[in-house]
């Protein structure tokens, strides 16, 4: 595997923290149930992986990778109220768990619903003056990083063969809103954090 968190992409996180959109899966028991599965797996690899931990679990919708100013995000926020409304909550499936390149994650299925939620808040983003947004993607990927890699030194083949083994029982989680957020890159601890911007319930 490689690491994560690259000096490249630390020095893109300097003038964070950055606006992300996020779907908070911390409050899905079943969801934490299905991580908690893996520390078992994990913990052989504490010294290579940022395992994250139950309460920053998510799934990213949507990044801002250039500063904001407090005019802006009032005008984000006002834009994606007006975007998402009308989008009703959506079930998806967690699971199963692959071995990436760079991190270990929680495929989403179907995508369909996250990747509707992209389309909105983009679009609620460019209707905002100075907001950036890098390319589109051909594809969205909905998933949820379980770990990241700190230290790709390592030979992950006990990794994979650990979580082919494992492979818990998938769970369905419900998908009933999403959260504007100011989320900073952790290189030390190997994950993300944030504070809670904004709350978009869909109804």
């Amino acid at each position: 595997m490689e690491t994560f968190f690259t000096p490249a992409r630390q020095a893109a996180w300097i003038a964070g923290p950055f606006l992300h959109f996020l779907v908070l899966l911390n409050h899905h028991d079943d969801y934490r149930a299905y991580v908690r599965a893996h520390r078992g797996v994990f913990g052989r690899f504490d010294e290579h992986l940022g395992v994250v931990p139950e309460r920053w679990l998510h799934c990213t919708v949507q990044g801002i990778y250039t500063p904001t100013t407090a005019e802006q995000t009032r005008k984000l926020i006002n834009a994606t109220r007006r975007e998402i409304a009308g989008v009703r909550p959506f079930t998806v499936q967690m699971g199963p768990t692959w071995p990436g390149v760079t991190a270990v994650t929680a495929a989403m299925y179907p995508e369909t619903g996250v990747a509707e939620l992209n389309r909105r808040v983009r679009a609620a983003a460019e209707t905002v003056p100075g907001i950036e947004l890098r390319q589109q993607a051909a594809a969205f990927w909905a998933h949820s990083t379980l770990a990241y890699v700190r230290d790709g030194d390592f030979d992950d083949r006990p990794l994979n063969r650990g979580l082919r083994d494992l492979r818990p029982q998938r769970v369905d989680v419900t998908i009933d809103r999403v959260h504007l957020v100011s989320q900073r890159q952790e290189p030390a601890a190997g994950y993300y954090t944030w504070e809670v911007m904004e709350e978009f319930r869909l109804t």
